[in-house]
């Protein structure tokens, strides 16, 4: 080769590579791309509820951060505080019962459902009561939590109905109120049977009460033959298509965090002071009576199920309850309408 053409040569690979180490120095000094914001979901939520639990753990677990979340817990004084909220707009979610979400649709507010929870509630009776069954309750006093539309109480009547004959409004003296008045009363002796919510349940249970028949073995004998999600997480239409993609981030959250729940005791033993358990039987009870409620296999939108419930339901609530609507609307349940 002539010294000319050498020149060249070496010329022409001094400005290859000194190309290349240009290339690299920049990959090294330029900036990463930033991360998009995190979403941010403003949930409204009871101060001492399960659902504080559940939120407690996934930001303890990280799993707001690995979804590129940001979730805002508002505070709550009562269930229907919680609905003002979401109807005012203050917050984006709050957690309620499809039944609620239903009456809203017939009413033209469009709201969705997103199963949560299966856990409900139970009868449960004073060993000393003399009250084996439920033809037993037949003019006897006991107490109902909530309101005479509350789902619980429409679906003991409608099992007592079918099972026993009885219509345990007529036939026997109901007498509602909030559940931690009615645990008081039922533990001072003052009623022999009480219906509950579960984390109400679950104290009087690890207090000795007995449960009579609870709602997940009434919801199998009505139909729904694996039980059926009824508390979810709730939000209106409009939201959660404009943020489709952080919903789903969120619902993948509550799953890997109620793995879990269901599946580590040291969590819960860091939850022990949120939970306002206050001995160690109560605890359990509560544990126990959380992860029987998210068995994943469990919480599965089933909707000819739902609709046989919704028309249950409607026989024995009535307008109150259903408001306008006639049946069971589909998109009642988030993602439910994309299936059929």
């Amino acid at each position: 080769m002539s010294a000319k053409r050498s020149r060249r040569y070496r010329s022409m690979l001094a400005r290859v590579f000194g190309g290349f180490f240009l290339l690299l120095a920049l990959a090294v000094i330029a900036p990463a791309p930033e991360a998009a914001e995190p979403s941010t979901i403003r949930i409204g939520v009871l101060q001492f509820g399960a659902v504080s639990w559940t939120l407690d753990t996934l930001k303890q677990q990280g799993f707001d951060q690995s979804h590129n979340l940001k979730i805002e817990i508002v505070p709550m004084a009562a269930g229907n505080a919680a609905q003002i909220a979401l109807q005012g707009g203050a917050v984006d979610m709050i957690t309620s019962d499809w039944l609620w979400v239903a009456r809203n649709r017939g009413d033209g507010r469009a709201y969705q459902f997103a199963p949560n929870s299966t856990s409900l509630g139970a009868l449960y009776v004073r060993p000393d009561s003399g009250i084996h069954a439920l033809a037993d309750l037949r003019g006897r006093e006991f107490g109902v939590a909530g309101s005479p539309v509350d789902k619980s109480w429409l679906l003991l009547q409608a099992y007592a109905r079918k099972t026993s004959g009885l219509n345990l409004a007529k036939d026997a003296k109901p007498s509602f109120a909030a559940p931690p008045a009615l645990n008081e009363l039922m533990l001072r002796n003052k009623l022999p049977a009480v219906l509950n919510f579960w984390p109400y349940g679950a104290r009087l249970h690890a207090a000795g009460m007995t449960p009579l028949i609870d709602m997940r073995t009434i919801l199998v004998d009505l139909g729904a033959e694996h039980g059926a999600p009824m508390v979810g997480w709730v939000f209106s239409e409009k939201w959660a298509q404009a943020h489709h993609d952080a919903l789903l981030q969120f619902l993948d959250a509550v799953t890997e965090t109620n793995n879990v729940l269901r599946n580590d005791d040291g969590e819960w033993q860091r939850l022990r002071p949120l939970m306002k358990a206050d001995n160690d039987a109560d605890f359990v009870a509560l544990r126990e009576a959380y992860r029987a409620g998210v068995v994943p296999s469990e919480l599965k939108i089933d909707l000819p199920i739902l609709r046989k419930l919704y028309a249950l339901l409607a026989a024995e609530g009535g307008e109150e309850l259903v408001g306008k609507g006639k049946t069971l609307d589909p998109q009642t349940f988030f993602g439910v309408e994309a299936k059929l």
